[in-house]
C-alpha cells in the first residue's frame, strides 16, 4: 500500500500517544494548485516538481482530490498575455470539470484590470489571484482598493497571498481592506505563515455588526511548514478561534505536493469533522458547489 493511501486510511496516536484521531478520508477541494503554461513555467516554481497539466492530472489519480483551483498570474503592463494566461486556464475548465480557473489581473493595469476582470466573470470564473511579493504592489495601494470595489460590484472573491518578507504590517493592510469592501469575498492564502497570529484580529472584528466575515483562509503552505512543529497548538487554537468555517484546503503545488500538504494537515490534530470541513464542504458553501 502506497504512502499516499496509509495517510487516508491509518489511525495514528496523538502526541501524548494515547488518544487514537481517525482523519477525514473524503473528497477534497484544493484551492491553490500553479500551473505552468509553457515548458519554462512548468519548472520555474520547485526544483523537485514540474507543474505541467500532465502533473496535475496525474496526481489527481492518486489521490480523492474531487476539484483542484488551477492558478495563472498576470504581469503588469501586458493586458494580452493577461488574457491568453485567463483564457487559457478557463479553457482548460472547459476541457476539465474538475479544474476551478483562478485568473488574475494586475491591480496597477487600471481600467483595463476592470474590463478584464469583466470579461472573465462573464466566463464564470468566480477566483482572481493577486500577490504582492510576484506583482510588486503595495497591498495599501489605492489601486488595489479599486479591484477590490470592483470585485465586490462583481461579487468575486480575491485570493491574495498574505506573507512578506519586506512587509511586516502586510496582515493588518489586508483585513483593513477586507473590512472596508463588504461585497467583496477574499481568501488570504498560507493564512500569513508565520504572521499567522495576526489574524486573530477578525475574531475581534467579528465582535462589531458591521463586519461582514468575508474573509476565508488557505491552508496552502503553512500545514505542512508548521503542521507538526512546535507552533502546532498555537496554530489550531488561532483556527478554531477565527473559526472553522472560515479555513480551506491549499497544497500551494508545485511547492508542496498534495500528499505533504495532507500530512501537514494530519498532522495539525484537527477533528475529523473540522478536517471534513477544511477540505471539502467550506469550499462547497463559498463557490456553490453542490456536495
Amino acid at each position: 500500500m502506497s504512502f499516499i493511501s496509509l495517510s487516508f486510511t491509518a489511525i495514528f496516536l496523538t502526541s501524548n500517544g494515547q488518544s487514537p484521531a481517525i482523519h477525514y478520508n473524503g473528497k477534497i477541494i484544493d484551492l491553490h494548485v500553479h500551473i505552468g503554461l509553457d515548458e519554462q513555467e512548468t519548472k520555474s516554481m520547485s526544483t523537485t516538481q514540474a507543474n505541467s497539466l500532465r502533473d496535475i492530472l496525474s496526481f489527481m489519480k492518486s489521490i480523492p482530490i474531487d476539484k483542484i483551483g488551477i492558478i495563472t498570474m498576470a504581469h503588469k503592463g501586458d493586458m494580452a498575455d493577461t488574457r491568453r494566461r485567463n483564457d487559457s486556464i478557463i479553457a482548460l475548465s472547459k476541457q476539465y470539470p474538475s479544474l476551478i480557473p483562478i485568473c488574475s489581473v494586475h491591480p496597477m493595469d487600471g481600467e483595463e484590470a476592470f474590463v478584464e476582470m469583466a470579461r472573465i466573470q462573464k466566463k464564470g470564473v468566480q477566483i482572481i489571484k493577486l500577490h504582492p511579493n510576484t506583482q510588486h504592489f503595495d497591498v495599501s495601494a489605492p489601486e488595489v482598493a479599486a479591484v477590490a470595489r470592483k470585485a465586490g460590484e462583481l461579487h468575486m472573491i480575491l485570493l491574495f497571498d498574505s506573507y512578506s518578507l519586506e512587509d511586516p504590517g502586510e496582515i493588518g493592510k489586508l483585513v483593513l481592506l477586507a473590512a472596508t469592501h463588504p461585497d467583496a469575498r477574499f481568501i488570504f492564502a498560507h493564512m500569513g505563515l508565520m504572521n499567522f497570529s495576526q489574524l486573530l484580529v477578525i475574531d475581534g472584528l467579528k465582535k462589531y455588526p458591521w463586519f461582514k466575515s468575508n474573509i476565508w483562509m488557505d491552508l496552502s503552505a503553512i500545514a505542512p511548514v508548521l503542521g507538526d512543529s512546535p507552533f502546532r497548538e498555537q496554530l489550531v487554537w488561532t483556527i478554531r478561534k477565527i473559526g472553522i468555517t472560515q479555513f480551506l484546503f491549499g497544497s500551494d503545488f508545485p511547492i508542496f505536493s498534495p500528499g505533504e500538504a495532507i500530512k501537514g494537515l494530519h498532522a495539525m490534530g484537527l477533528t475529523a469533522a473540522e478536517e471534513k470541513q477544511v477540505c471539502y464542504t467550506n469550499a462547497c458553501t463559498l463557490l456553490q458547489i453542490q456536495p
